[in-house]
């Protein structure tokens, strides 16, 4: 009964939903594009070979970069597969078109209505459905199970807010996991709150998380590609990066920034707003607050008095980061959960957060406790924390236990990659 009145309910509201497809491609014109492939109309033919499919559904750019250690992988060493990604928003489209072009079958996800998911489910015919971290939906999972196909939830997180809140709706909640033929969880806590709210013991398998895979060869490349189109002037000053801001941090980074100007440390500031699009609202703080700027998607050379680089393009803040001392991680200062934090600690940054952390409360209290990360409340703490960075060897060992951090936790994606072929 509870998944009849879920299906109605998201039936009901489909047209309100293409309303806001609608009112969100003013700003980012690709929500619109071949929005009527979201209800598998008009869907696209297989074009890759391959004995089988496997479907791994990424949400956004964060999703994405976080398992696509393991789609490479799957494309290496399951060369007989085919493998289609699905995102939701237009920025985890494009960067699965820049990651990889047409060595993936590519569309959009479906909306969760039993008409829609059985015959997305029918088209393309998978061996195996591949989430990631907490998309959990009960009619692609229903769907599924009608058509004989194991789901996995890959890189699985789950934090205390998001396990009350499952909690509340109770069978529905517990029926849904029970779909789950394997919950790859990222620790031993997001295991516990997976079984806490229902999920088949069987099922679950604590892994680590494909993040700490990360692969920086590739990065480098990209990262040489930027230097040499900014010029030796990117590092006249100590640089730091305020990395995926959300609305109201922003302010909170620039007074910062003012904060070690007025302490006598001249930095350059790299920000990377979560959203691009929001790239015209952050010149006009920049601009009350008197500071100069570039846009890094004019592709031109450093000006040694430009204090701010905004990194409005996709897909090169990995790179940005290998640039930087320091790095704060955004959605933190702000009550948005926080973000990954780990591609920082990676490229040997000392790595700085706000409080806010929830999404990633984990691996972050781990982090603390080796010394591979600091918290701080405000924007005073984050100046603090910037000026010790350039102190004396501080700086060093940060990042010799960042790296350390990321080393001693590697292997999740072989891991992942062994438990999904046991499903094939």
């Amino acid at each position: 009964m509870a998944r009849f009145l879920y299906s109605l309910l998201i039936s009901l509201l489909s047209p309100l939903f293409v309303l806001r497809l609608l009112v969100k491609s003013v700003n980012e014109p690709g929500y619109r594009r071949q929005w009527w492939r979201r209800f598998a109309l008009g869907m696209p033919s297989r074009v890759r070979s391959g004995d089988g499919l496997i479907w791994v559904h990424a949400v956004s750019v964060g999703e994405l970069l976080a398992v696509a250690p393991l789609v490479e992988r799957m494309l290496q060493e399951w060369p007989d597969k085919a493998v289609l990604i699905t995102n939701t928003t237009p920025t985890g489209s494009e960067q699965t078109q820049k990651l990889f072009g047409g060595r993936v079958e590519h569309t959009w996800f479906p909306f969760d209505t039993p008409l829609v998911t059985g015959a997305f489910l029918r088209h393309w015919s998978p061996q195996l459905v591949v989430m990631v971290e907490t998309e959990i939906w009960p009619n692609i999972m229903a769907s599924a199970r009608e058509q004989g196909i194991p789901v996995a939830l890959v890189n699985a997180r789950l934090s205390a807010r998001s396990a009350r809140g499952y909690a509340r709706l109770g069978e529905f909640t517990r029926q849904t996991l029970k779909g789950f033929s394997l919950i790859a969880a990222q620790s031993k806590s997001d295991d516990r709150r997976f079984r806490r709210i229902g999920a088949d013991p069987d099922a679950m398998q604590v892994v680590g998380s494909i993040k700490f895979d990360i692969d920086l060869a590739a990065r480098r490349g990209q990262l040489e590609v930027i230097k040499s189109e900014l010029g030796s002037d990117i590092k006249s000053r100590p640089l730091w990066a305020a990395a995926s801001t959300h609305p109201g941090e922003e302010q909170l980074v620039i007074d910062a920034y003012q904060a070690l100007r007025q302490r006598g440390i001249a930095t350059r500031l790299l920000l990377a707003p979560r959203h691009p699009n929001r790239t015209g609202d952050i010149i006009k703080l920049l601009e009350k607050a008197g500071l100069s700027y570039q846009r890094r998607s004019e592709r031109v050379a450093i000006n040694v008095d430009t204090d701010v680089l905004i990194i409005d393009t996709l897909g090169e803040l990995s790179a940005f980061l290998g640039l930087a001392d320091a790095a704060f991680i955004g959605g933190s200062l702000v009550p948005r959960g926080g973000h990954n934090p780990i591609e920082a600690a990676a490229w040997g940054c000392a790595v700085i957060t706000g409080p806010h952390v929830i999404n990633f409360a984990t691996i972050v209290r781990d982090m603390e406790r080796g010394g591979a990360i600091r918290v701080v409340v405000d924007q005073e703490e984050l100046a603090d924390r910037l000026a010790s960075v350039w102190e004396g060897d501080k700086q060093d060992s940060d990042a010799k236990r960042a790296q350390t951090f990321i080393e001693t936790r590697r292997g999740a994606t072989r891991r992942q990659l062994d438990l999904l072929k046991a499903l094939l």
